[in-house]
């Protein structure tokens, strides 16, 4: 008998992390952090004590209770007692937090199968922020799309999908009972639309009994459902226009929209001046993606170094990583010099540059994740934000695009792969989707669901 358990991802939006078991195998479908994680119990300063494992979370029931999945390390001081781990995989959809979020905390002696780019994202932002995710210490198998990933009598294959970061995919997993489809996170409005086309063409040929879809845009319809061209048509008007420097926020692992803000500045004859973890991250990206540019030899494109230390932008000033972007530095001093001349990528936690830059008609492009700017949550943050734009005389613009596929397109995912049954994940509204197949069963965290 095949079953799948939600222990995340089941009634909300990320947090997915659900285990499929059939016969005498368990894996996992991600193991991500949900967005709300812990705030019914903790604030600020009142946080778990990590360093001394589970206990907290069994307590307020955060993770799972599960037996042969923990390392010995976390299990420690646990009423939970170590055993040897009885899951035969995780899989690992994509880099974003809500889907890895929890993997520090299984054993690791469970094999991990990941993209190749995944990978390299994981292990950049494990090198640019020392606190970040290790896979140095799990068990991790790399895998491109199309592969044929055997764990005992399953067979698993990733497609690629498009998404708001790179290296992500959705699955084809043959069990028992038949195929099962897990979507990830997908989109169809950027420039890999293909990539995702692909996939819906592969699951429907397979002709799933279960179609795990996604749907973190089913809650409502939206009045345009904006591309990633169109967010580049917006950014590279706003350029053309612009009097000043133009500023713009935007995730470093979101190399779509990367390439719409150095696309707008090649296009107006600017330079794109990215921060050294961009740097660090493109250059890592370039091995996966070969439209990306050079950060060392690219002529429209420079390394922003702050001040710091000795405040002569010294090599020992700087990070080991950051040094080798010293070839193609540029400082505020330029910036300030030549301002028209600048495109610069500049978040929130970057502001400060704005004091030695001192900008002057200058333009914001916010480009980032919706949830950051809006809602009660982040009011201190907006505040802050609006400030320091009111203070430097600074216009504000927003051009942004989803990274998931809005209600029609989910729609047409759903209806072309034609499942005999479908189980809305990801979702806040998981009720829309029996308006679209007549088979549907919401999942429960915590439930089971018998195949």
């Amino acid at each position: 008998m095949a079953s799948l358990t939600f222990y995340g991802g089941a009634g909300e939006i990320g947090g997915n992390k659900i285990l499929l078991q059939d016969k005498n195998v368990k894996i996992y479908l991600d193991f991500g952090q949900s967005f709300d994680f812990g705030e019914d119990f903790f604030y600020n300063y009142l946080q778990p004590r990590t360093a001394n494992g589970m206990e907290v979370y069994f307590e307020f029931g955060m993770m799972p209770k599960t037996s042969k999945l923990y390392s010995r390390e976390m299990l420690e001081l646990s009423s939970l007692k170590y055993h040897k781990p009885d899951v035969n995989a995780i899989l690992i959809s994509h880099s974003h937090s809500d889907h890895t979020g929890h993997l520090s905390v299984i054993d690791e002696t469970i094999p991990i199968y990941l993209g190749r780019c995944t990978k390299t994202i994981i292990q950049g932002y494990k090198r640019l922020y020392p606190g970040m995710l290790d896979l140095s210490k799990l068990n991790t198998i790399e895998f491109k799309t199309n592969d044929k990933i055997k764990i005992k009598h399953l067979e698993i294959t990733p497609i690629h999908v498009e998404h708001s970061v790179p290296g992500a995919y959705g699955f084809i997993i043959k069990t028992s009972k038949g195929n099962i489809v897990y979507t990830g996170d997908l989109r169809m409005h950027g420039p890999r639309a293909d990539l995702t086309k692909e996939f819906i063409a592969k699951a429907k040929a397979s002709k799933p009994i279960a179609l795990l879809c996604e749907g973190t845009r089913m809650q409502a319809d939206v009045e345009h459902n904006y591309t990633e061209k169109e967010v580049e048509n917006k950014v590279n008007e706003i350029v053309k226009q612009s009097k000043g420097t133009v500023f713009g926020h935007f995730a470093m692992t979101n190399v779509d929209r990367f390439m719409s803000f150095y696309n707008s500045a090649v296009r107006n004859k600017r330079i794109m001046v990215i921060t050294t973890p961009v740097a660090y991250m493109l250059e890592n990206l370039k091995q996966h993606i070969g439209i990306l540019p050079d950060v060392h030899k690219d002529k429209s494109l420079k390394v922003y170094f702050r001040l710091s230390k000795s405040c002569k932008f010294c090599e020992k000033d700087y990070a080991v990583w950051e040094r080798p972007y010293m070839d193609n530095m540029i400082t505020y001093n330029e910036i300030n010099a030549s301002q028209k001349k600048y495109v610069m990528h500049l978040g929130f936690y970057k502001l400060m540059e704005l004091v030695y830059i001192q900008p002057k008609n200058a333009d914001f492009i916010y480009s980032s994740s919706e949830h950051f700017y809006e809602g009660e949550e982040n009011e201190t943050e907006r505040t802050i934000w609006e400030n320091w734009m009111k203070h430097f005389g600074i216009q504000f613009h927003k051009a942004h695009c989803s990274g998931h596929a809005d209600k029609a397109a989910l729609t047409e995912v759903i209806t072309k792969i034609n499942p005999k049954l479908l189980i809305p994940i990801h979702t806040s509204a998981p009720d829309e989707f029996k308006k679209i197949h007549k088979n549907v069963i919401l999942p429960e965290k915590n439930k089971k669901i018998e195949l």
